[in-house]
């Protein structure tokens, strides 16, 4: 696959998007019958923002699920550190408890946006972030192309690549390269992610290990804790 077959690609998935938008609601009602949606917020998720952007500079975090989440919250504490507004989506149920659990009011917790054009599009006209990112292996490509088309940095956190998930980029090596081209900087887990970012076009590219070892463990029940010892 050539440079331009991608970007007719990227092109086609961006119209398909836009086509399939109107058509996406019994999907995400299907969902919240099965409890994998939030009923009373499920508007987030076509971008309809649940809150009002505050003055000044905003990150916007994302982190798909529980996991994710949870390695970046000792980032998110030392961002709001320096005052700086951030929004943290997810896309779970159980993540948003989390977030809550963990950093309540300190920071606005949103749905992300379904990786659909007029979704994304909403979302981003109302938080105008000032940097974006990602947790993890998080590649959604109109999430990226429309940060990249509106200029926002976007830097990818705690990286990594399963050798499943790299194969089937290295398939689409000029997809990848389409995408990856609007990251401004990619922090992966390990070496191994870090040659396999490079390899499929990201740069630059730097190794920190992995975030969840900084993530502070949650409390245990005491209970549960002294009936193990028993």
């Amino acid at each position: 696959m050539s440079e331009r077959w991608a970007r007719t690609f990227l092109t086609a998935y961006r119209f398909a998007g836009a086509v399939a938008y109107p058509l996406i609601g019994p999907y995400v009602a299907w969902r919240t019958s099965m409890g994998k949606e939030d009923r009373v917020r499920r508007r987030e998720r076509y971008g309809i923002a649940g809150r009002e952007r505050p003055d000044g500079p905003l990150i916007w975090i994302h982190a798909a699920s529980v996991g994710e989440t949870l390695a970046v919250i000792p980032l998110v504490k030392s961002i709001l550190d320096y005052g700086v507004n951030i929004v943290l989506t997810t896309g779970t149920v159980t993540s948003a408890q989390v977030a809550d659990e963990r950093l309540g009011n300190r920071i606005i917790h949103q749905y992300v946006p379904l990786d659909l054009k007029p979704a994304v599009s909403r979302f981003l006209d109302h938080w105008r972030p000032d940097l974006a990112i990602i947790a993890e292996s998080e590649i959604w490509p109109m999430t990226i192309l429309e940060l990249g088309a509106r200029r926002v940095p976007q830097v990818l956190v705690n990286g990594r690549l399963s050798d499943r998930s790299f194969k089937s980029w290295k398939k689409r090596a000029y997809i990848a390269e389409a995408l990856f081209e609007n990251l401004a900087h990619v922090v992966a887990q390990s070496d191994v992610d870090g040659e396999r970012f490079l390899s499929l076009g990201a740069r630059p590219v730097t190794v920190s290990g992995n975030l969840k070892v900084d993530t502070t463990p949650p409390p245990a029940d005491e209970r549960v804790l002294y009936a193990l010892k028993r």
